[in-house]
């Protein structure tokens, strides 16, 4: 009897650190976020390169020396897949915030979990319960409140982060087939050097890098490790505690990237963004929560 209160206070403890850490994870996101606009006088895709050089020089060392795995994986035409479709959601992720307010942007993405549910419907023929279809409704209500349509002068970026949310979806239904054969840090690997490498080929192409000053090359290295350490505190999260439980705490971002962005650049958003934020955080919620007792 003491053995299993002892095992369920564990599992308490576990759960609340996978929470912890998928918050520390929202934060980091949200942070990569406002470190992207702070850098206005960078071209994307050099944000790009530096956004993916650490993990590109760190995680093949954890690869070898740690996992005793090949770096190349297994299934590597999904890999390939995976890293191109999560390579073009990062980037037109990071021109989205360069070109909206960031706490907009963030809660435009943060559709893509509803977007895995479409994807896994039309091409893996999963089944999912018609008691989600509303949540999904709502979360799109709510981004229609972000996105305000017919009040905005470019809706050209909100196009762009809605494309965003579905590369990124799209790139979470191929991971789901990849973790039955590759490791996690495999399909990181693949994604970094994609993504760092289209940088590299594109910038060479245009001939438009720029050699950042002190500051702007300091923010730069804290984009490339903030985003390190996001893979490293969301991979722990879901170590730590189910995904029906961690998952709904990664909403958090928007609150962040609103508190960094009324707080140090000192925009406020809008009434109908906090409304479609609010919105579609209670409708991700939801839709975990939903997930969670339906599967037992």
């Amino acid at each position: 009897m003491n053995n299993y209160h002892l095992d369920k206070e564990n599992e308490k403890d576990n759960y609340r650190l996978g929470i912890i850490l998928m918050i520390i994870t929202a934060f980091l996101f949200a942070l990569i976020a406002f470190i992207i606009k702070l850098l206005d006088n960078i071209p994307l895709m050099e944000i790009v390169l530096f956004r993916n050089l650490p993990t590109m020089i760190i995680v093949p060392i954890i690869i070898i020396m740690k996992q005793k795995i090949s770096i190349w994986g297994r299934n590597k035409p999904l890999l390939f897949l995976r890293g191109f479709l999560g390579a073009l959601g990062m980037i037109t992720m990071f021109y989205t915030y360069t070109k909206m307010p960031i706490t907009d942007s963030i809660a435009i993405q943060r559709l893509s979990p509803f977007f895995i549910i479409i994807l896994s419907i039309i091409f893996l023929h999963e089944k999912y319960s018609f008691k989600q279809f509303p949540i999904i409704l709502l979360a799109f209500i709510g981004a229609l409140f972000v996105i305000k349509p017919g009040f905005r002068a470019d809706m050209f970026p909100v196009i762009v982060a809605l494309i965003s949310a579905i590369l990124m979806g799209a790139a979470h239904v191929v991971i789901r087939y990849l973790r039955l054969s590759d490791n996690y840090w495999v399909i990181v690997n693949y994604y970094a050097y994609i993504a760092g490498c289209t940088a590299i080929i594109s910038l060479i192409c245009s001939g438009n890098f720029v050699i950042p000053n002190l500051i702007d090359f300091i923010l730069l290295l804290a984009l490339g490790f903030a985003a390190f350490g996001s893979q490293i505190s969301l991979t722990l999260a879901y170590r730590f505690a189910p995904a029906s439980i961690a998952a709904p705490y990664l909403y958090t971002q928007i609150i962040f990237a609103a508190i960094l962005e009324i707080t140090c650049l000192g925009v406020i958003p809008d009434l109908l963004t906090f409304i479609g934020s609010a919105i579609i955080i209670i409708s991700g919620v939801m839709n975990f929560k939903f997930s969670r007792t339906s599967t037992g």
